[in-house]
């Protein structure tokens, strides 16, 4: 029941999305024109009212402020970096708990890419039921394979598939290492820091003083609390100024520590958009170095 209830967080962060395509074309972060259908009737038909739109927001920044800015930043960012890497020349591409994500279905050059989504068996059996009815058909570049990551390694989940450990690979990870233990993230982030030099990791935390309950942020301990409530409690956090050290182990290299003040700087403040965004989570956009520039960080 715990992991269907971690899994049904997926719909949150898809209501983000949703809403944010209603903003007009030349403000809105990205187009997702398929997670309406992924969403469901019930939502999808409530949402199409600005005020229930304006209601939904208001309900998640009640709880903390700027949930819906920084649901909303992840995915332009992650966007961004994800298509970095197939314009580089990037052929194959992993989204490690994928839930509702879209991305292989919308981003330009997914279709000519290796795509696979990784998460619980429940979460994808009804995903690719939707994705079955939206396209006819599941898309032919997309694996589905099952995997809970507190009890099963990645390693094992990709075991006879057709995933080439040789080629460089972007792996994306949005919005699940708080809900896993640290010997389950510390296995992942091994299996990735294995691949080959020039992979590209993506992935979202939440500030480990959020975890330990001593952070100031606005309705922090509030937002620990109804996780708790749901069902699918944070367990994990990182922290900025120790990130770095945390990933040289897993042989990865931080290449950017992104959260609210760069999403302001990079994209509202071009739009003229005026939009609360939460500081208690950020992104790492890591990389797989090769063998040379490992023992060259070493020496020095």
């Amino acid at each position: 029941m715990v992991k269907q209830r971690v899994g049904n967080t997926a719909l949150g962060a898809a209501a983000c999305r949703l809403i944010e395509q209603y903003q007009p074309e030349d403000i809105r972060l990205f187009h997702d024109p398929l997670v309406k259908d992924l969403i469901g009737a019930p939502i999808r038909v409530l949402m199409q009212f600005a005020s229930m739109r304006n209601l939904t927001i208001q309900q998640m920044d009640a709880i903390t402020p700027g949930i819906y800015g920084v649901q909303i930043s992840r995915t332009r960012f992650i966007d961004d970096v994800v298509q970095e890497a197939l314009s580089q020349g990037i052929e194959q591409v992993v989204i490690l708990g994928a839930g509702l994500d879209t991305r292989p279905y919308r981003l330009a050059g997914m279709e000519r890419a290796r795509v696979f989504e990784v998460d619980l068996p429940s979460v994808q059996a009804e995903k690719k039921e939707k994705l079955q009815h939206h396209f006819g058909h599941l898309p032919e570049h997309v694996t589905f394979l099952p995997i809970d990551f507190d009890t099963q390694s990645v390693e094992a989940a990709f075991t006879g598939t057709a995933f080439d450990s040789a080629s460089p690979t972007v792996f994306v990870w949005e919005g699940v290492t708080q809900y896993l233990t640290e010997e389950a993230v510390s296995q992942t982030l091994a299996f990735v820091g294995t691949s080959a030099p020039g992979s590209v990791l993506v992935f979202t935390y939440v500030l480990k003083s959020l975890i330990e309950r001593r952070s100031s942020l606005p309705g922090a301990d509030k937002m620990m609390d109804r996780v708790a409530k749901q069902g699918a409690p944070w367990i994990f956090g990182l922290e900025p100024e120790s990130l770095t050290s945390f990933l040289e182990p897993f042989h990865l290299r931080l290449l950017a520590d992104v959260g609210s003040a760069e999403y302001q700087a990079h994209y509202f403040k071009p739009k003229k958009r005026e939009i609360v965004v939460s500081e208690m989570e950020r992104i790492a956009h890591t990389t797989v170095p090769n063998k040379e520039d490992i023992h060259g960080t070493h020496s020095k």
